[in-house]
Order: structure tokens, then C-alpha cells, then sequence
């Protein structure tokens, strides 16, 4: 019986949310291979996509696309992550 890779923190970020924000790729490698739900949303209508395209990180951005990552999400204001 292990930890539920999805569950969120009391700021309603997953685990895999916070690995792309701080850009912990090998975490992020680990989440994914162990189930993380890859286009999972905050109440936002953010995606951990969304996060990995506001830090700029172009290595995790193309991994999370590899691993689709849904790229036409909108959030709650009309954005996609790549807009």
C-alpha cells in the first residue's frame, strides 16, 4: 500500500504540480511512471502543464507533451498553456 501520487496539498496542488513549478525533472519522471494523472486540474482549471510552461522549463514542457500533456486545456480564463 503506497501514497495516492495524486493526492493534493492544502493548496490544492498535486504532487506532480509541484515537481514541474520547482523543476524536479527525475520527480517529475517518477510521479508519471507511478500513475500521476497527467493533465490532473486545480480548481483553477491549471494542469501541471501550465505550471511547467510558467517557469519556463522547455525540457519538462516537451517531456509532459511526450507523456500527453493535453496542450489545448483552457483554464478558467480561456488560457492554454502554451498561450
Amino acid at each position: 500500500m503506497g501514497a495516492d501520487v495524486n493526492k493534493e496539498n492544502k493548496k490544492d496542488k498535486s504532487p506532480l504540480i509541484l515537481a514541474c513549478e520547482n523543476g524536479h525533472e527525475d520527480m517529475i519522471k517518477y510521479l508519471i511512471e507511478h500513475g500521476a494523472d497527467i493533465n490532473k486540474e486545480r480548481w483553477n482549471g491549471e494542469t501541471p502543464l501550465f505550471y511547467a510552461c510558467k517557469k519556463g522549463n522547455e525540457t519538462i514542457v516537451k517531456y509532459l507533451i511526450e507523456m500527453g500533456a493535453n496542450i489545448n486545456k483552457e483554464n478558467h480564463n480561456g488560457e492554454t498553456p502554451l498561450m
